[in-house]
């Protein structure tokens, strides 16, 4: 089983959150623009990814409105919007009832963050979207929600590969998972075209 799901999570009611599948055997990527919560939970379970990665908080600070995680981050060079911070709070609980629903149907379930993804790998947003059309084939991206899903997607491939590292909070906030440098290349060209299980 070789598909990574990503989701670029907005709140439900309008169609702003993106969906990405990398279907790594296939060497094919779909993405999709959704709206409601069944819509998410649908396109994940239909897809039977290896691992699901998410943008979006999924824990609650101990204190205040930033996690550990956050300050961690933040001393990386790595800039997360606190989980509680005006309409994040909302974000939060939303991506905490997506994550709780899928592992509950027993998916693995992680946290990125795209553009932090992409600051560690020092790759832009056009880069890493020529590098994953000239080696998959899929539909155009429509809008930066499916990029973003996209991105979170490859996270869970590098995770998958063990090119990640884990920023970890207090017990009970959660951990988010960037990439290590120098990493994405590698994984893509000395393994995905030598055959994968």
């Amino acid at each position: 089983m070789s598909k990574y799901a990503g989701l670029d999570l907005a709140l439900p009611g309008r169609r702003r959150t993106g969906f990405a599948l990398l279907d790594l055997f296939n060497r094919v990527y779909d993405v999709k623009t959704l709206s409601s919560k069944n819509e998410v939970i649908e396109y994940v379970v239909v897809s039977k990814p290896r691992l699901v990665c998410i943008d979006a908080p999924l824990g609650l600070p101990r204190y205040g409105i930033n996690r550990l995680v956050e300050i961690r981050a933040r001393e990386m060079g790595l800039r997360l919007i606190p989980p509680l911070l005006g309409p994040m709070r909302a974000l939060t609980m939303y991506g905490m009832e997506i994550a709780n629903t899928l592992r509950a149907a027993s998916f693995n379930v992680l946290e990125v963050h795209p553009t932090s993804t992409l600051k560690v790998l020092g790759i832009t947003k056009r880069e890493f979207q020529d590098m994953v059309t000239s080696m998959f084939r899929g539909p155009a991206i429509s809008n930066e929600h499916e990029l973003d899903a996209l991105i979170a997607a490859f996270t869970c491939l590098l995770h998958d590969r063990g090119c990640t590292e884990e920023i970890t909070g207090y017990d009970g906030e959660g951990s988010l998972i960037i990439p290590q440098r120098n990493c994405a290349y590698k994984v893509l060209v000395n393994e995905l075209f030598r055959g994968l299980d």
